[in-house]
């Protein structure tokens, strides 16, 4: 199956999903919620394909095509290596996200997607076309020197997009079900945590896949200890912050206050 095709249709069941069975009230988000977050995600879907293309494609490709980076230098079994780019690729990604928490230049592009007052799945939608951009460049060093596929790189677009679909999504899950898959993957229990208004809490819960990134470099913060129900960012709570205009004009912004966020 087109690997595009793969990702609506992850999209589109949990988007059905959280209808049927949802976590929160879906009548609490805002009329023009959903609407605005698609369209994002179509203007994200069009350009960013076509920066993944010029930039991470293409260098991946370069890369192979000339033996060059560390996993084209080493004999292991093809198998292995496949799930050694996968884990590199996630702690990458990883390391991405807390850089958007912890730099002001960066988080002013990163708070369009946590400016979101309703969690669903449109809200994986939801982020800055300059912060996939820069995503995308800061993801070339690591590819480049290591020389992971172009296998390694789709799988894990793939699987990536899939859970962070997953983790956005507003389904009501059973606790035991919850905690099971807690102990490896991030779930929406989890990843609420990081969207909480509360600053403290909203910087912890980075990973996007693989939940032990966070346990092993102390920033997960666990369900328990999550003291609030309330989601974005202080300051941006009324309507007129949620439009689609705004949220493209957001990071430009002289007096943003978001990139305090404290």
């Amino acid at each position: 199956m087109d690997r595009g095709l793969l990702l609506l249709f992850i999209f589109l069941f949990f988007f059905a999903l959280e209808r049927l069975q949802p976590q929160m009230d879906n009548s609490k988000r805002s009329k023009q919620h959903d609407e605005t977050n698609i369209k994002i995600g179509i203007i994200n879907t069009v350009l960013g394909r076509l920066i993944a293309i010029l930039t991470v494609y293409a260098v991946v490709s370069f890369f192979e095509k000339n033996n060059w980076g560390l996993f084209n230098l080493i004999s292991l079994n093809t198998n292995m290596i496949l799930l050694l780019e996968i884990l590199l690729l996630d702690l990458t990604n990883y390391t991405w996200h807390r850089l958007l928490h912890n730099i002001n230049f960066l988080r002013r592009f990163h708070n369009v997607h946590h400016t979101d007052k309703f969690l669903n799945s449109t809200s994986a939608l939801r982020f800055h076309i300059i912060e996939i951009f820069l995503g995308n460049i800061f993801r070339l060093v690591p590819i480049a020197l290591l020389g992971i596929s172009i296998e390694a790189v789709l799988m894990y677009e793939v699987i990536l997009n899939g859970n962070v679909y997953f983790h956005h999504s507003n389904i009501k899950i059973p606790v035991k079900i919850d905690i099971i898959l807690s102990k490896v993957i991030v779930t929406p229990y989890l990843h609420r945590i990081h969207h909480s208004i509360k600053y403290k809490e909203s910087n912890s819960n980075y990973s996007s896949f693989l939940i032990f990134w966070d346990k092993i470099f102390r920033s997960f913060t666990p369900q328990g200890k999550f003291s609030t129900s309330k989601y974005g960012i202080p300051g941006y709570n009324e309507e007129g912050y949620q439009k689609f205009y705004f949220l493209l004009k957001q990071p430009f912004l002289k007096d943003d206050t978001n990139s305090s966020h404290k």
